[in-house]
């Protein structure tokens, strides 16, 4: 008689196991920490180096220069004031310098209106900016354009005998309200003055911030009267500025 045939088993599958958990030694937690110490300490120095070499150990800022099709638009701006006056010429920019064209805010264009031709200029901050350097000012000043704002940055040289960074030029930043006041009248108001990036203490401005240089000065001074009876209206907008005169 015949032994029945053997069965095969089966056993079950051992389930894998974890693996063990890394672990790090005293020594070498610590000099990780350490080394991420150095590297925070490291990148925060480096940053206190770079700020102070921006704003008080100052570099002179670069000259805006035009682009012989931006001179071109400025001349043709400018020829309408020349007698006889002439209107306002369109100029085309070419595709090679549309990387830095002189661009006005497409929330508020600036258009000359009909009749006024002879007697409006709309500048850019390029234009202007440009025409600071061919006064010889571009490596001390610039100015930017806000909504109803004239930014200015300023690099000051201070006196010699000064206690503090005596010689050194520091960047100063100064920012105007500008237009017209609800009585129509021309206002240029103080409003900030930033020092390494810091907006100091009005206390420390003698309370000039919101203060009106304009009306402050305008009794005393005849032939500022005699400039602002001149001047109709006042748009500033960012990239650009509109001035229209009186007939």
């Amino acid at each position: 008689m015949q032994n029945p045939p053997e069965l095969p088993t089966f056993t079950a599958a051992s389930e894998p196991t974890a693996p063990p958990p890394l672990r790090l030694g005293l020594g070498k937690l610590l000099l990780i920490v350490f080394m991420a110490m150095v590297l925070t300490a490291g990148l925060t120095v480096g940053g206190l180096v770079l700020w102070y070499r921006h704003y008080f150990d100052a570099r002179p800022m670069e000259p805006v220069s035009l682009t012989a099709a931006e001179k071109t638009a400025l001349d043709a701006k400018l020829a309408v004031f020349g007698d006889p006056p002439v209107l306002p010429v369109q100029v085309q920019m070419m595709p090679a310098q549309a990387s830095a064209p002189a661009v006005i805010s497409e929330r508020a264009p600036l258009e000359v209106s009909a009749g006024e031709e002879n007697r409006t200029l709309i500048l850019t901050e390029r234009e202007l900016n440009a025409y600071l350097a061919a006064q010889h000012l571009g490596e001390n000043v610039q100015v930017s354009f806000g909504e109803g704002k004239l930014i200015a940055g300023l690099l000051v040289e201070m006196p010699p005998d000064f206690p503090l960074m005596a010689g050194q030029k520091v960047r100063l930043r100064l920012t105007f309200g500008t237009g017209l006041s609800p009585e129509h009248k021309f206002s240029f108001v103080f409003n900030d003055l930033s020092v390494g990036g810091i907006s100091l203490p009005n206390a420390w401005l003698a309370d000039l911030k919101g203060v009106d240089l304009i009306a402050e000065n305008l009794e005393k001074d005849p032939a500022l009267q005699r400039i602002l009876a001149g001047i109709q209206s006042v748009e500033i907008h960012p990239g650009g500025a509109k001035v229209v005169l009186n007939e």
